[in-house]
């Protein structure tokens, strides 16, 4: 019976031996295998680097020699005899949208149930801008009354470059934000749709607004 007894012992003690070896197996495999969360910010980063929109603004740049030499919008009508005037209009491109390769892991989130990806996103920064330095004459409005010089060429580029500045002083990327935001979206849903979670819902935060959400 004594040896039945160690038998018995020592072929329970395989099996628990066995199943805490194919239990350690099953672990390494599972972290072995990348998570969905990484797969689908690799992708990203490999078919898109910038996801953007963009805004034009007309700016008319007013020269107005009666204020000291100085560039300010004023109205034509308040012009005065013996005074050099310019208007000249300047169309500024600016071009917001999101730096993809930004993203982290922490910035893509799939829902316990699998059935949705949630990408969170920072806020639109400028990408790119600039301006039409050339300008039909027909458009450009020059005034020298009395004796002084007429408004010159090299003046009109320091007129359009004056006005391009101003612009740039201003934040249009509320303007444009739904915008970005959706073709970021298309983006995703394309990447997320071709590794195969084609039943899987792809949601767009801005980052700060999830922040916010998750507290409360």
């Amino acid at each position: 019976m004594k040896h039945l007894h160690i038998f018995i012992y020592i072929g329970a003690l395989l099996a628990v031996l066995s199943l805490a070896s194919c239990s350690g197996c099953s672990d390494t495999k599972a972290e072995e295998k990348p998570k969905m969360e990484s797969v689908i910010l690799s992708r990203i980063r490999q078919k898109a680097d910038l996801v953007t929109t963009e805004v034009r603004v007309r700016k008319l740049a007013i020269y107005d020699s009666s204020k000291h030499e100085k560039f300010e919008l004023k109205d034509p009508r308040t012009w005065k005899y013996g005074e050099r005037k310019c208007i000249v209009p300047v169309d500024v491109t600016i071009k917001y949208g999101y730096d993809l390769r930004d993203l982290t892991i922490d910035d893509v989130k799939l829902t316990d149930d699998s059935t949705a990806v949630v990408i969170l996103l920072p806020e639109p920064k400028v990408i790119d801008s600039g301006y039409e330095a050339k300008v039909e004459e027909g458009q450009v409005v020059r005034m020298s009354s009395g004796m002084r010089d007429r408004i010159s060429h090299e003046e009109v580029d320091q007129l359009m470059e004056q006005a391009y500045r101003a612009v740039m002083k201003e934040d249009f990327s509320e303007m444009v934000e739904r915008d970005i935001e959706q073709n970021a979206k298309v983006v995703f849903e394309a990447i997320v749709k071709g590794i195969g979670m084609k039943n899987v819902e792809v949601v767009v935060h801005k980052k700060d607004d999830w922040k916010l959400k998750t507290k409360n």
